[in-house]
């Protein structure tokens, strides 16, 4: 009895081996490569941190997909691989990367998401599977996966630009036959599909005869790089995706600029007006402002750097009584 109660004690322990083995392992595979939460960090505050449209972060870095890792934010996320590098995902997109399998099925983003060029208002991410990936959006048709020799295809036709058109189905796979759904131009759906049989196939059947002869062995050129405009990463949602983060500063610059210019327009007129004797007593004539002049502000109030300047009439408003109490 002895000896059987050693030899089952034996194999229970050899057991509990092999299952830490297994636990360990599943823990390797699953670990945030070393450095991804360093990388995560530093993109984020490169593209401007809590003040972009991903916000505040949510939690702490996590791996994600086969060798990756991921950190959440209010408004998206930045996924991080070796290869790929740590990229920036928003809305629309992100949540068909997700629906579509993540970085399991058509790998790690290779750019963060951008702008199409073409239109303005549509936006793209490309990802690093072996056939090639893009994830493009729009307002008017969604967000939709092209990939394979069809993606190949797309971006010989100088993408959304092209006689395709923006995509209005994913690129699906059956039998070998890789088909797909475009807007076409002009209004003109078009249908197209590859075979390895049949090559190119399309409705109207002109556009296949512009691919004949194409390569689609490898991946071809990313559409993105005929697509992107170099603009600032804002998140594709079903509504307004083309909101920018950046808008506010530019305006208030654009703001900035239409002031000096109307300020230095009433200085060149009030020189005029007094070197040709014109201002009688009596008359009001208002200060002369100089560079840096004021630009209006919420609330009427104008500001210049490190300066507040308000005309009378101004003070009266804001300060009923001289007790410095908003009227």
């Amino acid at each position: 009895m002895s000896g059987w109660k050693r030899s089952f004690a034996g194999a229970a322990a050899f057991a509990a081996v092999l299952l830490g083995a297994g636990s360990l392992t599943a823990t390797i595979a699953t670990a945030q490569p070393a450095g991804a939460e360093a990388a995560i960090d530093a993109h984020y505050t490169d593209k401007g941190g809590a003040a972009t449209p991903l916000g505040e972060k949510v939690g702490a870095v996590y791996a994600f997909g086969p060798d990756g890792a991921a950190q959440d934010y209010r408004g998206g996320k930045i996924i991080y691989s070796a290869d790929t590098g740590a990229k920036v995902m928003y809305g629309a997109i992100l949540d068909k990367y997700l629906a579509l399998g993540g970085a399991d099925a058509v790998g790690y983003p290779t750019n963060d998401e951008s702008d199409v060029a073409v239109a303005g208002t549509a936006r793209f991410s490309e990802f690093s599977a072996p056939d090639g990936a893009t994830i493009q959006w729009s307002p008017q048709n969604g967000a939709w996966l092209v990939r394979g020799p069809i993606r190949t295809a797309w971006s010989e036709l100088n993408a959304t630009d092209g006689v395709l058109g923006a995509p209005t189905s994913d690129t699906t796979l059956a039998n070998g036959v890789y088909s797909q759904s475009f807007t076409g131009q002009n209004g003109e759906p078009v249908q197209i599909q590859w075979s390895q049989a049949d090559g190119f196939v399309s409705t109207p059947p002109a556009i296949a005869g512009q691919l004949s002869g194409l390569d689609v062995s490898a991946p071809g050129a990313p559409p993105g790089d005929s697509m992107s405009s170099g603009a600032a990463p804002a998140p594709a949602t079903g509504s307004d995706s083309n909101a920018k983060w950046w808008a506010l500063p530019i305006g208030l610059l654009i703001a900035a600029a239409a002031g000096g210019l109307a300020m230095l327009a009433t200085r060149s007129r009030g020189h005029q007006h007094h070197s040709v004797g014109t201002t009688t007593a009596g008359a009001h004539r208002a200060p002369t402002r100089t560079a840096g002049a004021p630009v209006a502000a919420a609330g009427g109030q104008r500001h210049t750097a490190g300066a507040h300047l308000a005309t009378l009439a101004e003070r009266a408003r804001t300060f009923g009584g001289g007790h410095g109490r908003p009227v």
